[in-house]
């Protein structure tokens, strides 16, 4: 099951964009789906190798993060087909893809899967403590503690 759709697409391009975006021959009144289709396994192959090591693929349940993230990455995939200036809030929001997934495999970020990890209670907010402390940022070190043992 893919994890956007035409239709994602749609709210984020117009059609006629998509129309050109997608025909390789001028003038067309249709949106090539073959390219879409392309387009949207990319993106979502794209995903899963962030998520490989994370979840269980293919995921059962397709969270709406992970279907704006598969918009954002095809609707880039579809523009790279041109050679041209991409728009700005394409890259934009490409780049922004790419941090979110990039949390995602560091683990500073879970997807609400219950269903993925049924042998586990599901993770709620008064049992998550978030934190930006770093190893670094330890005000005693292993000799300090040593001398309390």
């Amino acid at each position: 099951m893919a994890y956007s759709t035409l239709e994602n697409l749609k709210n984020i391009i117009a059609e006629e964009e998509l129309i050109n975006l997608t025909n390789d021959k001028y003038p067309a009144e249709e949106i090539n789906l073959e390219i879409i289709a392309s387009s949207i396994e990319y993106a979502d192959e794209f995903i899963n190798s962030y998520l490989r090591n994370k979840y269980a693929l293919p995921l059962k349940m397709t969270p709406k993060i992970i279907e704006n993230l598969s918009t954002d990455i095809a609707a880039y995939r579809l523009y790279t087909r041109r050679p041209r200036k991409l728009p700005e809030h394409i890259v934009n929001n490409y780049n922004e893809a790419n941090k979110i997934l990039t949390n995602l495999k560091k683990g500073e970020m879970i997807l609400d899967l219950p269903s993925e990890h049924p042998d586990k209670e599901p993770i709620t907010p008064v049992q998550m403590v978030v934190t930006d402390k770093k190893g670094s940022s330890r005000i005693f070190d292993e000799k300090t503690w040593g001398s309390f043992r």
